[in-house]
């Protein structure tokens, strides 16, 4: 018997219909949960940032990173997991993959021969600033969706979250 390797997140994804689409579901209240409002923002906000990056090749993690080190030019990648909550084995791939891209360099700290400091290279400035413009682009799509007063308040309620 032939199985078509179809899901409804994959018909979703493609576009096709499926037997349960969003308009056929009822949510029972899930509407109503904070969390998965914040879920549903945050795959739309990804989806509309990948868009935006596809051209760069870039992730949000990798774009995070690269930001990072440009401004503190010389940091560990401990520092880095440490203030984006990540575990250490997910930013050494992270920084693994802008190491081979090209955009950072690693180097022995001069003070601490087991630490290495994370450099952002000329390409890394190029690509950066490139991916800057479209996080820029990225911004005012999200700004768009509300007026200043409110923009203002989620963003400080987000932080709220996260601090």
């Amino acid at each position: 018997m032939f199985m078509e390797n179809t899901s409804p997140r994959r018909e979703r994804k493609n576009g096709l219909n499926s037997a349960h689409d969003k308009d056929s579901l009822h949510h029972n209240h899930l509407d109503d949960l904070v969390g998965h409002q914040l879920r549903m923002a945050y795959v739309a906000v990804r989806r509309h940032f990948e868009s935006a990056m596809d051209r760069l090749d870039l992730t949000q993690k990798q774009t995070g990173v690269l930001w990072l080190i440009e401004a503190n030019g010389g940091v560990s990648q401990i520092a880095l997991a440490n203030d984006l909550g990540m575990d250490r084995a997910s930013m050494m791939a992270i920084v693994d993959r802008l190491e081979e891209r090209g955009l950072i360099v690693r180097k022995r700290s001069a003070e601490d021969g087991r630490r290495q400091e994370l450099y952002v290279t000329p390409k890394g400035r190029k690509v950066l600033s490139q991916a800057k413009s479209a996080i820029h682009s990225h911004e005012k799509w999200i700004a768009n969706r509300f007026s200043a007063k409110d923009l203002n308040t989620l963003t400080s309620a987000l932080k709220r979250l996260t601090q």
